[in-house]
């Protein structure tokens, strides 16, 4: 008869097991259950009194019963070296035949009767958000895949496109230096005849003579602009900068339009600093102002007026002409710009020009490293903005020395970067994956990480958090290239830059100098 200390302390242990979270069994050492709780009562569907006596395999699906004896066998021989956890995993069978995945602690009880504690916990949520989670990284890595793979179809297309625009540029540049030789004799034996050396003209006859001028003269005028973008779109036209004075530029300009405007009554003036000084290729600043202006006077009514500003800001040199014309539709203001648009008619009814002015203008602005853009609305008149950086030649400084970590899986994407830093003195290292670009990151702190995105194996998106969140890369810049165009997010897990391919050498380098203005190295 138990004494009642004993008797107490078997309750206490019998209410613990009860309000234990997890369904507790005791074994014996012949694997048969002497002991369940509620909880064990709960997940099987069995009372205590049955499960009584009871093989605990008897709680297994078939599939894993011989694999559990020998289990049990092994960890009945010598309890004391067994972990306290044995951390089993299998699945567990209900009274009403189904299953459910379970996680199984080991505890021995009594080393001399061989007594074990199951301590046995429902894991099938677990198991569940596990599979799930495999099944989305597999989908991830398979999208991954796919997007590599478009990646580098893209930047093949990108290839093929180049080549058939430097092709295009070519063809254009060939046959207007073909048309030009004809159209020259064109015009000028207009001109012989309408000065009537060889013998006088009848009215109607001088009347055709001035319509064969005048249409190889915007043919002539065609073809010289083609032949301008043709050079900037290839490359091929250099900028001869010097200092010169901004005020005398533009009174150039002015004179050259003024006969023009002269004939509508339109009023120009001029409001640039005579000191000012600006660095730039004057021949094409000229040309700039030149287009702008011949614009203005097209679109400006009889008696209206046009007017030229500058302002020095911190950066650059900002130049305006503001005209009281009959204004551009808001929808329009980016597309002026384009080759070959023009967005409306001139104050005389008819469309002028070779809708080419406003395309080089702006090719030419941004040759500068400036930016263009309109101001207006219909029937308020238009400003012109452009910019011409300050400093030595509009250029950015050279790059100070640097190392430069590019992570890009796609072979020749990676050598095209490193050329373009080497060619700059810049020194590389590279990255093939993710987990490498990590580990060169740690090791070597470059001064700046250029990351791709779509990456296999481990993505530029986790890559980019990993470098974010590690004590010894968080501080270094990192610039994104990619072909997806995911600014926000990637701003967001704290990229320096975002650039969407194809990038131009320019533009990385440009990249790069802000970013080593802003890193923290």
């Amino acid at each position: 008869m138990p004494n009642l200390t004993e008797v107490n302390l078997d309750e206490r242990f019998r209410n613990l097991l009860d309000i234990a979270p997890d369904p507790i069994l005791e074994v014996d050492a012949e694997g048969r259950i002497v002991l369940a709780n509620k909880e064990a009562e709960k997940l099987f569907g069995w009372t205590r009194d049955e499960l009584a006596g009871q093989p605990i395999e008897m709680l297994l699906p078939e599939r894993f019963r011989t694999r559990h004896v020998i289990h049990r066998s092994h960890y009945s021989v010598r309890p004391k070296t067994r972990p306290m956890g044995t951390g089993l995993e299998l699945f567990a069978l209900r009274k009403d035949g189904t299953e459910c995945a379970i996680d199984i602690n080991l505890s021995p009880v009594s080393a001399a009767n061989g007594r074990v504690m199951c301590i046995i916990r429902d894991v099938s949520e677990r198991k569940h958000i596990e599979e799930q989670i495999q099944l989305l990284n597999q989908n991830l890595e398979r999208r991954t895949e796919e997007l590599a793979t478009v990646n580098q179809q893209l930047e093949l297309r990108n290839l093929e496109v180049e080549r058939a625009n430097v092709l295009k540029t070519e063809f254009l540049a060939s046959v207007s230096h073909e048309l030009r030789t004809p159209l020259h004799a064109i015009i000028g034996f207009s001109e012989l005849l309408a000065e009537e050396s060889a013998g006088g003209l009848n009215p109607k006859q001088k009347r055709f003579t001035s319509h064969i001028y005048q249409g190889a003269q915007h043919l002539l005028e065609l073809i010289n602009d083609i032949l301008d973008l043709s050079k900037i779109e290839a490359g091929h036209l250099e900028l001869r900068q010097e200092w010169f004075s901004a005020a005398s530029a533009v009174a150039e300009v002015l004179s050259s339009i003024r006969p023009l405007a002269n004939q509508k009554g339109i009023a120009l003036s001029a409001g640039i600093q005579p000191e000012l000084s600006i660095f730039a290729d004057r021949i094409r600043l000229k040309e700039i102002l030149f287009n702008l202006f011949s614009n203005a006077v097209k679109f400006t009514r009889e008696g209206g007026r046009i007017t030229v500003r500058s302002t020095v800001l911190p950066d650059h040199i900002r130049i305006s002409v503001a005209d009281t014309g009959i204004g551009i539709a808001a929808g329009e203001h980016e597309s002026i710009f384009q080759t070959f648009r023009q967005v409306a008619s001139t104050t005389k009814g008819v469309r002028e020009g070779t809708g080419l002015g406003l395309a080089i203008t702006k090719r030419l602005v941004e040759q500068h490293g400036g930016h263009i853009w309109v101001e207006s609305e219909l029937g308020a008149g238009s400003e012109f903005f452009f910019t011409i950086p300050q400093g030595a030649a509009g250029e950015e400084p050279p790059l100070e020395p640097a190392v430069v970590l590019v992570v890009e899986d796609d072979e020749s994407s990676r050598e095209l970067v490193v050329s373009y830093l080497e060619s700059e003195g810049l020194k590389s290292l590279t990255a093939g994956s993710g987990d490498e670009g990590l580990r060169v990151a740690r090791d070597s702190h470059p001064d700046v990480i250029i990351l791709d995105l779509l990456m296999p194996g481990r993505s530029g998106w986790e890559t980019l958090y990993k470098l974010r969140s590690s004590p010894a890369t968080a501080g270094i810049p990192i610039i994104i290239t990619s072909v997806i165009d995911e600014k926000k997010m990637a701003f967001s897990l704290g990229a320096t830059d975002y650039l969407v391919k194809p990038v131009a050498k320019e533009t990385l380098l440009d990249a790069i100098r802000r970013a080593k203005r802003l890193g923290v190295t």
